[in-house]
């Protein structure tokens, strides 16, 4: 059973992007003075949320043109 060579550059392209983000929160995250409020702890928990909803209502709406 070969192994596709695109699938495993995507898997890869993840995981370097992970670990990239990662290391970002972990050592630029602390130098960061965020309030910890209701609003802003919303904003973080949603917002991956609602940008993939909208990233997959573009990509619909272009594949039904």
């Amino acid at each position: 059973m070969p192994v596709n060579v695109d699938i495993f550059v995507f898997i890869l392209k993840v995981l370097v992007l992970s670990l990239g983000i990662s290391l970002l929160i972990k050592y630029a995250g602390p130098l960061v003075a965020i309030a910890p409020t209701i609003p802003t702890v919303l904003a973080l928990i949603l917002s991956p949320s609602l940008i993939l909803m909208f990233i997959l209502l573009i990509r619909q709406q272009r594949s039904n043109v």
